[in-house]
């Protein structure tokens, strides 16, 4: 890696290589520096305090290089709901270049991209913002704005209450305020109006000064005029003299270029390693758009996500999607680690391959169809300690190409496996994944390999079986508070009702906040050292039923025995009769049990009903 001495760089210097010599890599993020950010980085500029460094990866000139080039914008706007065809020029992301619009030997910057930006769009472009309560189809809730500089400012004794000395502000229009104390003058104005940016755009100081100087203070107060001429000199100092920038630079290969960014950028917002894995496809995929263009990776993604997350059968399940997961499938499916690289050493070629995948039909309609399939077998959204969990049986589906339904037993086994024990997380989704996926790309018996995964699992310090000693151990562990393991198996204690889901709520036959109130059981006739066990086990997974909202509504923190003489007398429509009551939701129906001083005793009983009900419901071993 040949690295140069730093060197110090002019604003007017450096900004006329943009987007002509010099690029934003894809790894970069977003522009992201809100107007305040930009006011305080001219404040800088105008005090001379530091602005810090840039470090620019130099081509190595062996040839065209292929590294994916970006643009600085110009025009930004800071929503992506902007969106208004004839002004196409104003944007929220940055546009790839096409390797044929750019030279073949350019730059890129691995660290100063904000502030580069921020000096661009003020000097010779706009910042939009939407008004407050706006309606975004509405253009004229949009505000374009240009950067002023009040000419009327630069209080350096240190008495001032602003953070900044030299105040700036995005406006529509300059001139001197309303009550005089003020002067808006353009920044844009240090450069020519020719519309193309070069070295001999910025006006020479002279005439920069003989046009500005009589033109301001003829608006302004005599006592203002000293103020205003040195602040238009020290404007034109800072963009054009200040040598304001120091200039590191870098010939290195790709991968070392990107541990480069990664740490120069650990001192300020940090990318995630899901950032830098969106980055570098959007910048690797070759897909062209129809306007001949390369395709917005992340937007693609994007779309796709939202896509998933519309379908009325998927919806209906609760399942939503993030790119998150749908990043960790596709590096699932083309043979990478499953897992997102905080260094982003990626190898291109397989960013390609992902590529490929991700552009096949047959991708899609495996997710779809690996998450409806779930779905019917009670693991919905709710259900599912990850989405992660899916994934082998969406690969498998890519894979074989073949009719899941000759693995039902299969896949309702690993689905249940997984998230009653906890597969996942025990052992973790990176070394879960790749055992599973060596598993599929081998198998040949024509049925999900869920009992070859999960025996090769073995030995890595969690239950990876599921059977009625494993379902006893579930019972006395999982309770109100297990997220997805209750969830299932109050879903499979039911016909048609699912735990987790918005038809569907969780309720405790005998009420939690009784069970917990000490003076309440002593009224109720229960032994002072019985109640220490009724706090311990309110939330036992014996004390809980799936109600429909307005059946809980009805029930609210009613005793039980209360609830079912609202049955009896009819109050509860959905409900006929108790003996149904007591069939549906596995309730034992002797009415001494339904007494508090008898609660331990319910939660005997129950148990045993629950018990009997999950061990046919359930995908266990001895049934497969």
């Amino acid at each position: 890696m040949d690295e140069y001495l730093p060197e110090t760089e002019r604003i007017s210097e450096i900004l006329p290589r943009l987007n002509d010599s010099l690029f934003i890599p894809c790894l970069q993020r977003d522009y992201c520096w809100n107007q305040n950010q930009i006011k305080m980085l001219w404040d800088s500029l105008l005090r001379g305090l530091p602005l810090g460094s840039l470090l620019i990866w130099d081509d190595e000139g062996e040839g065209p290089r292929r590294e994916p080039a970006y643009s600085f914008l110009q025009h930004y706007v800071d929503s992506r709901a902007f969106s208004f065809e004839d002004e196409g020029h104003i944007r929220r992301y940055s546009q790839r270049y096409d390797f044929g619009d750019i030279p073949e030997s350019y730059s890129l910057v691995l660290d100063g991209q904000q502030r580069l930006t921020s000096f661009f769009l003020s000097l010779t472009g706009t910042f939009t913002t939407r008004r407050h309560g706006g309606w975004v189809k509405n253009r004229g809730a949009w505000n374009q704005r240009k950067l002023y500089f009040d000419l009327l400012s630069g209080d350096q004794s240190g008495e001032h209450d602003r953070d900044l000395v030299y105040e700036f502000r995005f406006r529509k229009s300059g001139g001197l305020s309303e009550s005089g104390d003020r002067y808006w003058f353009a920044v844009s104005r240090l450069v020519d109006d020719s519309g193309e940016l070069t070295t001999d755009s910025f006006l020479e100081k002279d005439a920069f000064l003989d046009e500005t100087i009589p033109e301001v203070q003829e608006s302004v107060d005599s006592a203002e005029h000293e103020r205003v001429e040195s602040n238009l000199k020290r404007l034109w100092w800072g963009v054009n003299r200040r040598e304001a920038i120091l200039c590191e630079r870098t010939l290195t290969d790709e991968k070392t270029a990107r541990e480069l960014f990664i740490r120069r950028n650990k001192a300020g917002k940090m990318l995630s390693g899901v950032d830098i894995l969106l980055a570098l496809l959007t910048g690797y995929w070759k897909k062209i758009d129809e306007d001949g263009g390369p395709t917005d990776a992340k937007k693609q993604i994007e779309q796709f996500t939202e896509s998933l997350s519309r379908d009325d059968d998927l919806t209906e399940s609760g399942f939503t999607f993030g790119k998150n997961f749908v990043l960790r499938t596709l590096l699932l499916f083309s043979g990478e680690r499953p897992a997102f690289r905080a260094n982003g050493r990626y190898d291109g070629d397989d960013l390609r391959e992902a590529e490929t995948i991700f552009y096949d039909d047959q991708f899609e309609q495996a997710l779809r169809d690996a998450f409806e399939l779930s779905s019917e077998f009670g693991f919905h959204n709710g259900a599912l300690s990850s989405k992660n969990v899916v994934a082998p049986i969406s690969q498998y589906q890519y894979e074989t190409d073949t009719s899941t339904s000759a693995s039902g037993s299969a896949i309702r086994y690993w689905l249940a496996t997984t998230v009653l024990n906890g597969v996942f997380g025990n052992i973790g989704t990176e070394r879960v994944l790749k055992t599973a996926r060596g598993h599929i790309e081998e198998s040949d018996s024509g049925r999900f390999p869920a009992t070859e995964i999960l025996d090769d699992l073995r030995g890595s310090g969690a239950v990876v079986q599921l059977n009625s000693e494993v379902l006893d151990e579930l019972l006395e562990e999982v309770d109100y508070r297990s997220g997805a393991r209750r969830n299932v198996l109050l879903t499979h204690l039911y016909q048609n009702r699912r735990a987790g889901h918005k038809e569907y709520e969780v309720d405790h036959i005998f009420p939690r906040g009784k069970l917990g109130d000490e003076a309440f059981l002593r009224e109720m006739g229960v032994e002072p050292e019985r109640i220490d066990w009724f706090k311990d086990n309110r939330d036992h997974i014996a004390n809980l039923q799936l109600l429909t909202p307005k059946e809980n509504q009805s029930k609210s923190d009613r005793d039980l025995t209360d609830w079912l003489e609202r049955i009896d007398d009819e109050k509860v429509e959905s409900i006929p009769d108790k003996g149904e009551y007591f069939e549906q939701h596995r309730v034992p129906e002797d009415p001494d049990l339904h007494e508090y001083q008898n609660y331990p005793e319910f939660v005997e009983r129950r148990l045993d009903l629950v018990r009997n009900r999950l061990e046919t419901k359930l995908p266990l071993k001895e049934t497969l």
